[in-house]
């Protein structure tokens, strides 16, 4: 499995076509359940692409696993926050975070690889 990086909507362009983590608040929903918009915590508006129609009703602090594809994510899953998590999140700390780990790679490692044997 390979990492995922944490993204933020600004440093997305630099993922295309990867897999990435990307944190927000969710907001309107599709009715079809094939969509949703996330804010991220650059507050930007990403469209999140599901495979399947939703099953629940997303909203709140969600994290999304997938694959940028130009301007919005193509979703493999994803991550519902409780009220009471998402109530005490900074979000904009949390963006400040990704940019450092951005700003410097070799300081933050965004996955581990394991030989066999271990």
């Amino acid at each position: 499995m390979e990492a995922r990086p944490r993204v933020n909507a600004s440093t997305m362009p630099t993922y295309q076509g990867k897999h990435v983590c990307l944190l927000g608040k969710a907001k309107d929903v599709d009715n079809s359940g094939m969509y949703f918009t996330l804010t991220t915590s650059d507050e930007q508006d990403v469209r999140i692409n599901m495979s399947v129609p939703l099953n629940e009703y997303v909203s709140g602090l969600v994290e999304v696993h997938g694959k940028v594809q130009g301007s919005s994510i193509a979703c493999d899953n994803y991550v519902l926050f409780s009220e009471e998590a998402a109530s005490s999140f900074d979000l904009s700390l949390y963006n400040q975070a990704v940019e450092l780990t951005q700003k410097y790679p070799d300081k933050y490692i965004q996955g581990v690889t394991q030989e066999e044997g271990f």
